[in-house]
């Protein structure tokens, strides 16, 4: 009996584990497939009349998508929002004042979005920018473009994109452009165009012929393709597939490299501001737009000129997204870095604030420090990694810190340049004390020296002795 029940239970563990098993491979299939990035091909009709655009936009989706509902950012002016899918069902939803578009496990899926933007005609050169919506987790492959022009009859629309038609009918005018990746900007212009260029790159002159493009040849071998305006009556700027610039001299060649590079890497349409900076780091060449153009300047300062040339390494030839940068930045420094998953979060303008990822011990014995490396120098928190060497540490007032070490006394102030020893400034040409995110650090080198500290940042530990 003992024998029966024994093999009645063992055969029961062995159920219940396979059942726990099986659960756990299509809880982590279904993970794995929610967290990946889906293709899509989009289609879009804008009819323009007056001062209004009227988009349908329909999404095909290459494979089986999770229904978790997927963020969409509408562009700015834009309104009148709807979203249907194949069965015509309501897919938009709002919480907490962001849009939502619930998808269905259906196999192709396809949705339709339609939105209505408005912007002002008066003037003669028009550029629609940024008038399309983006969607979380998906990435264009190709975009079609039909526009119908009720309006502005005596000009001509142009696209970033190598496949383009016009049709003047008698009421109408008809264009249909097509090309890879995400939607190209568009300009109106009633400048008529003299085309030149190559395959690579198209050239549109208002008269003669382009000055300082001799070297179009160079890119031949690039993977891609760009327009370029050259006109002083449009402003100036630059996009993956379209850009206007006044003159042909100076850098503009490498606006058009840098277009042309953007378009070799693949991300999610929301990570298109990586790709740029990614772009950027390749070429050594600050981004253009303001939010790739911080996350630069701030993986500028706070690397070393080594430590860059191993990031420019790992970006290549990888698809981008947040999780890449923080771990290649991790990886070529030795610290935690989570800068662009605070970015990811909405926060405009992280400080790229490198956590240590090592145990840290004081004269042998664990302690729990904040320690980080910022703007290539390394910090340790204040006041407590002082206190931690059995020094006491007086807060006289909000921002000012005493203390006295064998007889000298000790005064430091937050973000001043300078620290008060035996009544005497020192000025430096640093911040001994400073505020770097909400914490309060301390240089390492002054900690050491003012404290008479050893600080080890060892593989495996980051050890601090003192003679006691």
């Amino acid at each position: 009996m003992k024998r029966f029940v024994f093999t009645f239970g063992f055969l029961m563990i062995l159920v219940s584990s396979g059942i726990l098993f099986f659960q756990w491979m299509g809880f982590t299939t279904e993970s794995a497939g929610e967290s990946s990035i889906v293709e899509v091909s989009q289609s879009y009709s804008i009819i323009h009349k007056e001062d209004t655009f009227h988009v349908t936009q329909k999404i095909h989706f290459q494979s089986t998508i999770s229904p978790a509902p997927l963020l969409i950012k509408w562009p700015a002016e834009a309104g009148n929002f709807t979203c249907i899918d194949k069965e015509e069902n309501n897919c938009l939803t709002k919480e907490n004042g962001e849009f939502y578009v619930s998808t269905f496990n259906h196999d192709p899926q396809e949705i339709t979005i339609t939105y209505s933007l408005k912007q002002s005609t008066k003037a003669e050169n028009m550029p629609l920018r940024n008038w399309y919506p983006v969607l979380s987790g998906v990435s264009t492959l190709k975009t079609d473009i039909q526009l119908t022009e009720k309006s502005l009859r005596n000009g001509k629309w142009i696209a970033g994109y190598p496949s383009s038609s016009h049709k003047k009918l008698d009421y109408i005018d008809y264009y249909f452009f097509s090309g890879r990746g995400e939607p190209s900007d568009l300009v109106w212009t009633k400048e008529s165009w003299k085309e030149s260029g190559s395959s690579k790159v198209t050239i549109l002159t208002e008269e003669g012929d382009p000055v300082g493009f001799d070297k179009l040849d160079t890119l031949e071998s690039a993977d891609g393709y760009v327009k370029v305006l050259i006109t002083d009556k449009i402003k100036p700027f630059n996009s993956p597939h379209l850009i206007v610039i006044n003159d042909a001299y100076g850098e503009q060649l490498k606006s058009i490299r840098h277009s042309l590079l953007y378009q070799t890497l693949s991300s999610s349409d929301e990570d298109a501001w990586l790709k740029e900076l990614a772009v950027s780091i390749l070429l050594n060449e600050p981004p253009y737009a303001a939010k790739p153009a911080w996350a630069y300047k701030q993986l500028k300062d706070g690397l070393t000129s080594s430590q860059w040339d191993d990031l420019r390494k790992k970006i290549k030839d990888q698809s981008i997204d947040s999780d890449m940068f923080d771990e290649a930045v991790s990886s070529v420094t030795g610290f935690i870095c989570s800068f662009f998953a605070e970015s990811v979060k909405g926060n405009e303008h992280p400080l790229l604030i490198l956590n240590a990822s090592k145990p840290m011990k004081v004269n042998r014995k664990p302690i729990q420090l904040s320690y980080i490396s910022y703007q290539q120098k390394e910090y340790i928190q204040f006041p407590e990694a002082v206190e931690a060497l059995g020094i006491e540490m007086e807060e006289l007032q909000p921002g000012v810190y005493f203390t006295s070490v064998e007889g000298n006394t000790l005064r430091f102030y937050i973000n001043e340049d300078y620290f008060i020893y035996n009544e005497e400034n020192y000025g430096l040409l640093g911040k001994p004390v400073q505020m770097i995110g909400d914490t309060i650090y301390m240089d390492i080198h002054w900690y050491g020296k003012l404290f008479d500290a050893e600080v080890k940042n060892k593989e495996n530990a980051i050890e601090i002795l003192k003679e006691m």
